[in-house]
């Protein structure tokens, strides 16, 4: 039966609040308190299992984490969500700090992010996917209120390092052998082409 009430995602949405924090300075969001709970709805409007669910919520608790806190992280959530959730998690967070807790380049980091997409499954993929379709939609908002000007705070290339990371990105989830769900890369997609556009038109 399918209810509208889960406890794994309640209880994880409270994990997030209690654990999470401000992003860091690289790609500032105003949005960051809502990321997780609108990364669950995403997923969930996309008919995603409670452990994917899970994970998103969970998952950009690790992104914006130090490499001493993401370990303290993965154990906690391995014990209260145990470790189907840890394993999606595994290859759908990106690496924004080396092992000396110092701040990655943006495009090094997006270019591993891809490579260990090779290597996720489909639960992970839809994990990375629901995250970048919040993003872009959060970038689209801000660049229709304040100017496109202010993706260079997002990252160094500004509107045109941003556009070709989506392309990117797309790419790599079209050819990858499982990919996430189809309607996932179609929002995505749809996205990411009105991000441009906008940007194109100032």
């Amino acid at each position: 039966m399918i209810t509208g009430y889960s406890d794994r995602i309640a209880h994880a949405l409270a994990f997030a609040a209690k654990h999470g924090g401000p992003p860091a300075r690289r790609g500032e969001n105003p949005t960051w308190p809502t990321q997780p709970a609108s990364v669950a709805v995403i997923l969930a409007r996309h008919g995603a299992d409670e452990a994917t669910i899970v994970a998103g919520v969970l998952s950009s608790l690790l992104t914006e984490s130090s490499p001493v806190r993401r370990t303290e992280l993965r154990c906690k959530i391995e014990e209260k969500f145990g470790v189907r959730v840890a394993d999606i998690l595994k290859h759908s967070v990106e690496q924004r700090y080396d092992a000396r807790g110092k701040e990655r380049n943006w495009e090094a980091s997006k270019l591993d992010f891809l490579a260990g997409l090779a290597q996720a499954d489909q639960r992970a993929l839809e994990v990375a996917a629901a995250n970048e379709i919040h993003l872009c939609g959060s970038l689209l908002t801000d660049v229709r209120r304040l100017g496109a000007e202010y993706l260079s705070g997002y990252a160094p290339g500004g509107a045109m390092a941003i556009g070709r990371w989506f392309r990117e990105l797309v790419d790599a989830l079209e050819r990858h052998p499982t990919g996430p769900r189809p309607a996932l890369l179609v929002e995505l997609r749809s996205l990411s082409t009105r991000l441009w556009e906008q940007v194109v038109e100032e």
